[in-house]
């Protein structure tokens, strides 16, 4: 009933999202231009994060038939599934959409494994890989988003992109690997770590020392802060659960720790408030779901 409610509220919020977009269309879309990202209730990342829990909980209440009351909702949740999918593509958030996709590749793989139907899991490969290029050939957000990043590559490149979103979290990448190299141990410690980044930064990116990101990638904010040891801690702490059997034959769990896993990727998911909440309430929701089958 709660992920129920969830699909919902995220359509509500979806619709307001996209009123307020048509509202102030060509301002939103020059700012996308400019890397901001389309305005949402709270973290645009977190935000879509969340989107995409909705989208894979109402998937999987389709599947399984829920309905509160009446028979015709589960029409309804395939139209809500539907407008989820579609909006998550107007909002341009790269870690998003490629949560999303990753989790529907597991999806198929899941099925195909399960079902031993190789040729249509391989249809349906073919179908969510034509998705995307039919998007970015029809949703404009789309399209001045992958020209804003292509842009800031460049500027990455020549070594002027100081104000680019990308260009900086590449910067912020680099500088944590370094200080990974400096101390592979141990780490340079949590509380030291935006004081080394700046040092770096300094010295090998001047162009970047005002307020230089920290490393934009779980894993290498936790190998520079903690070094090896803190990493493998890390490493245990997130992969006992999945090894347990109830909660490795739960898809929503499963399909969770794609989704987490593509965020560790591009942020440090666990070190904001916001950011751990999301983790744990939803992993210890879809744990509890999964020891009651």
């Amino acid at each position: 009933m709660l992920l129920y409610g969830l699909v919902w509220v995220m359509v509500l919020f979806c619709i307001g999202v996209g009123i307020n977009y048509l509202l102030d269309y060509e301002n939103i879309l020059e700012g996308l231009a400019q890397g901001h990202p389309i305005p949402v209730p709270r973290h645009h990342i977190r935000f879509n994060l969340i989107l995409v829990t909705a989208l894979l909980s109402g998937g999987w209440l389709w599947v399984q038939h829920f309905t509160w009351r009446y028979p015709w909702e589960r029409k309804t949740l395939g139209l809500a599934i539907l407008f989820l999918f579609a909006f998550l593509h107007i909002l341009t958030v790269r870690s998003g959409m490629a949560a999303l996709y990753v989790a529907l590749f597991y999806t198929i793989c899941r099925f195909v494994w399960r079902t031993r139907r190789w040729k249509l899991g391989t249809v349906a490969i073919i179908a969510i890989a034509a998705i995307p290029v039919m998007a970015l050939k029809t949703i404009p957000s789309l399209q001045t988003r992958v020209q804003y990043m292509l842009h800031d590559w460049e500027q990455y490149k020549s070594d002027i992109g100081d104000d680019y979103s990308d260009a900086e979290r590449w910067v912020s990448l680099t500088a944590g690997w370094q200080l990974w190299r400096e101390a592979p141990i141990i780490g340079v410690g949590a509380g030291d770590l935006p004081m080394e980044i700046q040092r770096v930064a300094n010295d090998r990116f001047p162009h970047y020392t005002i307020e230089p990101k920290l490393p934009h990638n779980q894993f290498i904010y936790i190998l520079a802060s903690t070094g090896l040891l803190g990493l493998l801690t890390a490493l245990l702490a997130w992969f006992v659960p999945i090894f347990e059997k109830n909660n490795r034959k739960f898809y929503l769990f499963a399909a969770f720790q794609f989704v987490i896993f593509v965020s560790f990727l591009v942020e440090y998911t666990l070190e904001t408030s916001i950011g751990v909440t999301f983790y744990l309430f939803y992993l210890l929701w879809f744990r509890e779901m999964a020891k009651h089958g």
